[in-house]
């Protein structure tokens, strides 16, 4: 029997082959077919990735090759079938396999019968190994029609790549608003609370509408519709409030008696003048009665310069008239009241930087959504970031500084500062020769300054020009810094605090652009700002 097992073996490992090339083809056509229809229902179902589907179609088809195959795993009574009917063994293999235990003459000699027939058989009757080319050409049909849509541009999932581009934006810009929501949630005393709601219902509207829009469009159309209304939050007259108050600091300043008050309301320090002005009314009992009359003529005064603030102006009057009468305390009632005008308008002050700010925010939130509006696929940043504080922006601030040197020798040396600021005054002094120099620079609310010139007379060697001098260049520090909104360098003829430019540039860096933040200014004039203060670190 041992030929005719072996030869049984030779021809089961040959119907196996047969079988496997047979449901490779089974599982491939399959595979295709299920691909080819992903690709025809992602032009109505878009799914992005696409792969895991496809690599699900090809698990399937390799399944049903390898089930196939195992049940298709034949027995030895059906390759001895097999080999007898196609190697003309005349059931001579089936009868040896049937009758293989059994004893006796007979059957002994079948099974030698058999055995000489396996030894002499050859597989090659077997016939050619045939595939299914039926099989093998639907797979392939389908396989290349799959792999054409695959290649072609789909619009379906073009649209749910942008769809998702868009909503990811939509996340970012709603998450911004929300933050600055939350960071001018608090508001300050004297500031109406209504304002400071509406500002914080108008930034959670605003987050909402960006989140829930359909798309990056109707999104930037949504923060824009709340940039108009948080414009609308402002108080025009704020600025004209703002320009009275200095004026009439201006005359207060004049008096002893209210000069620290006159002091703080022209220097825009609208806590301190209502503090001073407190204090004022505090100290009136103790002034004598010449200095009240000239108080009250200070406080008409300023009262005239006051006219763009009526509240203030009123209780600057009826103050001047309460001590031209002797009713000390109807004065200080009025110079309460205008303490708490003057601290009213510095809330408003301080909401009007915190609506500047939130509409800059808002201008910055768009950005990712026209982007993604536009058709990129990817998020550009900021082209620079803005710092946020808690302090009211002031519409100009002035530096000044100031240098002085002796030379040794008859040459006379010329120098010329300029200054350039965002609400934060800068003031620098270049000199050919160690003369002595001035230089005063002046910021305004718009970014510009414009810098005076100096001259002076001295003796010694000439510097380098700006730039290409290998020596550090030395600035004033911010250490004096009074708190109203002027920062003072070092005093005539004295060279003190003067410290190396990198070591305040970042803080001059950060008060500009806070400022910056804070102001009513285009996007394109802020990045300038920015744009200035990257090349000073470089």
């Amino acid at each position: 029997m041992k030929p005719v097992r072996a030869l049984l073996g030779r021809v089961r490992s040959r119907l196996l082959r047969d079988h496997a090339l047979t449901w490779a083809a089974n599982g491939a056509a399959i595979a295709a077919v299920l691909a080819l229809a992903a690709e025809v229902g992602f032009r109505r179902w878009p799914l992005d990735p696409a792969w895991p589907a496809l690599a699900a179609a090809g698990g399937i088809g390799l399944a049903v090759a390898l089930a196939g195959w195992v049940l298709a795993w034949p027995s030895w009574a059906e390759v001895a079938r097999v080999a007898d009917a196609r190697l003309g063994g005349r059931e001579r293999l089936t009868t040896a396999m049937q009758f293989a235990a059994e004893g006796g003459w007979l059957y002994t000699r079948q099974r030698e019968d058999a055995a000489a027939f396996a030894s002499g058989a050859d597989l090659a009757d077997l016939g050619p190994l045939s595939p299914p080319v039926k099989v093998l050409a639907v797979a392939a049909g389908a396989g290349l029609v799959a792999l054409a849509l695959a290649l072609l541009p789909n619009p379906a999932v073009q649209a749910l790549r942008q769809h998702r581009i868009e909503t990811a934006a939509q996340d970012q810009a709603a998450n911004q608003v929300q933050q600055i929501a939350q960071q001018l949630g608090q508001g300050q005393a004297g500031e109406d609370p209504a304002q400071r709601q509406a500002l914080t219902k108008e930034l959670q509207k605003a987050a909402s509408g960006a989140k829930q829009a359909p798309n990056a469009q109707s999104a930037v159309a949504s923060l824009s519709q709340a940039q108009d209304a948080l414009r609308q939050l402002q108080d025009p007259a704020q600025g004209q409030k703002a320009d009275a108050a200095a004026s009439a600091g201006a005359q207060l300043a004049q008096n002893p008696a209210s000069a620290k008050a006159g002091q703080a309301l022209a220097s825009q320090n609208m806590q301190a003048a209502s503090n001073e002005l407190n204090n004022l009314a505090q100290n009136l009992p103790n002034l004598s009665a010449q200095q009240q009359q000239q108080l009250a003529q200070s406080l008409a005064q300023a009262a005239q310069a006051a006219s763009g603030d009526q509240q203030l102006q009123s209780s600057l009057n009826q103050a001047s008239q309460a001590l031209q009468q002797g009713n000390v305390q109807a004065a200080q009632q009025a110079l309460q009241q205008a303490a708490q005008e003057a601290q009213s308008v510095g809330a408003s002050d301080q909401f009007q930087g915190d609506v500047n700010q939130a509409i800059n925010g808002l201008q910055q939130a768009k950005q990712p959504l026209e982007n993604a509006a536009s058709g990129q696929s990817g998020q550009q940043g900021q082209q620079g970031q803005t710092g946020q504080g808690q302090q009211a922006g002031q519409s100009g601030q002035q530096g000044q500084g100031q240098q002085a040197g002796q030379g040794q020798s008859n040459q006379s040396g010329q120098g010329q500062g300029a200054g350039q600021g965002q609400g934060q005054g800068q003031g620098q002094g270049q000199g050919q020769g160690q003369g002595q120099g001035q230089g005063q620079g002046q910021g305004q609310g718009q970014g510009q300054g414009q810098g005076g010139t100096g001259s002076g007379g001295g003796s010694g060697g000439s510097t380098r020009p700006a730039g290409t001098s290998s020596e550090p260049i030395y600035v004033p520090s911010q250490a004096q810094d009074t708190g109203n909104g002027q920062n003072q360098g070092s005093q005539p003829g004295v060279q003190n605090d003067l410290v190396p430019y990198q070591q305040v540039l970042a803080d001059y860096r950060a008060s500009a652009l806070n400022q910056v933040d804070r102001a009513d200014i285009p996007q394109q004039e802020q990045q300038l700002v920015q744009q200035y203060f990257s090349g000073l670190g470089q």
